[in-house]
């Protein structure tokens, strides 16, 4: 791939960043989960604001038991989870949260699809726009392979694998590429 591609590309990125940075109607949020299959659901839940601020951040108790895989990973165990709402009970502050806003997630396509397999109703639904940073980053960093035709998608540099730590180090990339660190 040409240099003068990879330019306009971080370019087109941190236009994306900085416009974004600026929107009034866009959260991040992040889950954790009891796995990466198509059974996972998520156990727990965050959703911050562009300045940091927190607008969500709990556990939630999922229908079946948490893999000690799952909990290798980010820490949470069926115990921690025993007295937490289900998903569907936040699903009205949910909603109030996601509404008519901009929601960014470090991949985007993952987490949308657990909050639909977590019990959602009709995510495709909602007057909701789920913008995917992992994608945007990726460009952002320009490792190109020639062999997918697209950019390397990146880990979440920051993440601890915790549903807040991960918005936050998601807020961190936007910041980084909107070059207002």
């Amino acid at each position: 791939m040409c240099y003068e591609f990879l330019d306009r590309d971080r370019q087109k990125c941190q236009e994306w960043a900085r416009e974004t940075m600026a929107m009034p109607n866009a959260v991040i949020l992040d889950t954790e989960t009891t796995g990466l299959d198509c059974h996972a659901e998520i156990v727990q839940i965050a959703i911050i604001d562009l300045k940091g601020g927190v607008l969500l951040d709990t556990l939630i108790r999922p229908s079946q038991p948490i893999p000690s895989a799952a909990t290798a990973i980010h820490g949470i165990t069926d115990d921690m989870v025993k007295d937490a709402p289900r998903l569907l009970d936040i699903l009205p502050l949910l909603r109030s949260l996601l509404d008519h806003h901009t929601v960014l997630i470090y991949n985007a396509e993952y987490d949308s699809r657990i909050l639909s397999q977590s019990g959602v109703p009709n995510l495709a639904g909602w007057p909701t726009t789920f913008v995917c940073v992992m994608q945007w980053y990726s460009m952002y960093v320009g490792d190109f392979s020639e062999y997918y035709g697209d950019y390397k998608r990146q880990r979440l540099p920051g993440g601890d694998h915790t549903a807040m730590g991960d918005c936050r180090a998601t807020l961190a990339v936007l910041k980084r590429m909107a070059g207002v660190e």
